[in-house]
Formats: C-alpha cells, sequence, structure tokens
C-alpha cells in the first residue's frame, strides 16, 4: 500500500468514529442520558444539550416510547 492510501484509509477511520461519536451523544440527549467516557486515563461524564423534545415527557422512558408506537 502507498503512504497516500494509508493516510486516505486513516481519515476515513478517524471520520467514522467521528460520526459514530456524534450519533451517540444525539442519541443520548434525546434519551436524556449522559455519557460516561475514559480518555488518557481520566473519566469524564458528559451530558448533552437537550435541545430536541423538551416538551415530549416520554423522551426518556425506553417503554414509554415503545407503547407510543
Amino acid at each position: 500500500m502507498k503512504e497516500k492510501e494509508i493516510l486516505e484509509m486513516q481519515r476515513l477511520i478517524d471520520e467514522g468514529v467521528r460520526r459514530a461519536q456524534l450519533r451517540l451523544l444525539q442519541r443520548a440527549g434525546a434519551a436524556r442520558q449522559s455519557l460516561v467516557v475514559c480518555r488518557d486515563g481520566k473519566i469524564f461524564e458528559i451530558v448533552p444539550e437537550m435541545e430536541q423534545n423538551m416538551g415530549d415527557s416520554n423522551c426518556g422512558d425506553p417503554l414509554a416510547r415503545r407503547k407510543q408506537r
């Protein structure tokens, strides 16, 4: 593999990881939950902003959402 191909593959992998992290953060925000992550040996709690579904009283309860379907 050429160096250019390796760098492109690494860029695509990094982009996929960033997208997955963003989706996880969005899901946690929609469910009104926080995330606990470990970065550089330290534990952090990330509380996503809950701008969507603020008026929906059942958005944090998966069973209530399932009953609505």
